[in-house]
């Protein structure tokens, strides 16, 4: 099960299911002469009552965990910007690896860049779920070290400080629309323009902090939803010069292409003190946690009964640190790794699209606490089906 708001709070939860089946207790015999003949107590024969059992499986689950880190650096589709005071810090790291050092002058030649001006970025801001107070600022910092690409986060987190502040901008909440200009030092982006060193040239990476009079929560768009935090300026002292648009690039690792997208955007964990409840499964917060459920049922349940009903039941603990705001969909997914899959957090990553086979969601705050239901009937039936295949996929969510 996956949260669809990474960012929320989180939520605690104890399971049980519940099935409803129809139990057959005969059997109809063919005759030949005289056709179907069925014995009087026999349910499967028209006419005959067929028995409904409502069965509590409690424990359900042959193995059950947690893992946190969802989604993957470099593949959300949203970047969340959070600040939860001293609870919950996010930051945004941006890499422009392929800087624009050279401009087209109308009617001439191209020229390399030794003035520029009006530097800025533009955020493109989802607001869908969002909490802004009244006054939002937003800091961009220079996390460039000039050292050779790596994947660590901790260079970066060090230079969130004011020496390293090249840009933001304190703005009211009637500014945060869906498109935000957030201007930069053109010193700074020219200094970066210029710089011919072979390690750091034509490259600048950028991370974006939100703090606020209050709890702050939006979403910037990424290269995935393809629309990214762009970086624009103006390459010529001349008010008819366009300015350049720079999108989000990655030049290292040099041997690695995929780990090379995933860097171009991305989400780092400034802060995150808020602790867990022993003895619980967690679901959604910072990082996104993500419950991985494997089920025991029985092969009596499963090989000789029709199910007509499958019921999963969670006990939704209190979590008393989320805001009173938050409201979270959890969307229940299909594993569709096989049962010779063994590394359970890789298995917990191979699963079928939102509303595939499982159609219900839930919808909770936080702060509740009480039994949620899921209905899985869809699955189960699905998974009776294939119990006598070797390749069957786990029976997992």
């Amino acid at each position: 099960m996956r949260s669809s708001q990474p960012f929320a709070g989180r939520r605690s939860w104890l399971v049980a299911a519940t099935l409803a089946v129809a139990a057959f207790a005969g059997a109809c015999r063919e005759s030949l002469d005289s056709g179907a003949v069925c014995p009087a107590t026999s349910p499967l024969c028209p006419g005959q009552g067929v028995e409904i059992r409502d069965t509590i499986i409690n424990p359900v689950l042959a193995f059950d965990s947690t893992y946190d880190g969802f989604p993957g650096r470099g593949a959300e589709f949203f970047l969340p910007l959070v600040s939860r005071g001293d609870t919950v810090q996010t930051v945004v790291v941006v890499r422009y690896d392929s800087l624009s050092t050279f401009y087209l002058p109308a009617l001439d030649t191209a020229r390399p860049i030794t003035y520029l001006d009006s530097a800025r970025i533009r955020l493109r801001i989802d607001l869908t779920r969002a909490s802004v107070p009244d006054s939002v600022n937003i800091d961009v910092y220079d996390v460039d070290d000039g050292g050779a690409d790596d994947t660590a986060s901790a260079p970066i987190l060090a230079r969130l400080t004011p020496q390293y502040r090249i840009g933001g901008g304190t703005f009211a909440k009637a500014q945060i629309i869906d498109s935000l200009y957030v201007s930069l030092k053109d010193s700074v982006v020219l200094a970066r323009v210029r710089d011919t060193l072979p390690v750091t040239k034509g490259r600048m990476r950028l991370a974006i902090r939100v703090t606020g009079n209050g709890p702050v929560t939006f979403r910037l768009g990424s290269v995935e939803s393809s629309a990214p935090v762009t970086l624009y300026y103006r390459p010529a002292n001349d008010t008819s010069a366009r300015a350049l648009e720079i999108a989000p690039a990655s030049a290292g690792p040099t041997d690695r292409t995929d780990l090379r997208r995933d860097l171009m955007d991305y989400v780092l964990i400034e802060k995150n003190a808020l602790p867990t409840i022993p003895g619980t499964m967690t679901i959604g917060g910072v990082p996104g946690r993500r419950v991985y459920l494997r089920f025991n049922l029985p092969k009596g349940i499963t090989d000789s009964t029709t199910i007509i009903r499958a019921t999963l039941r969670l006990t939704q603990a209190r979590y008393p640190f989320g805001s009173e705001e938050d409201s979270v969909i959890i969307h229940p997914h299909i594993v569709l790794a096989s049962q010779f899959v063994t590394d359970n957090r890789r298995a917990s990553t191979l699963i079928g699209l939102t509303g595939l086979v499982i159609t219900d969601s839930l919808s909770v705050v936080p702060r509740d606490s009480g039994q949620r239901t899921i209905e899985l009937y869809a699955l189960v039936r699905q998974w009776a089906a294939q119990s006598a295949s070797p390749n069957a996929p786990a029976r997992a969510v």
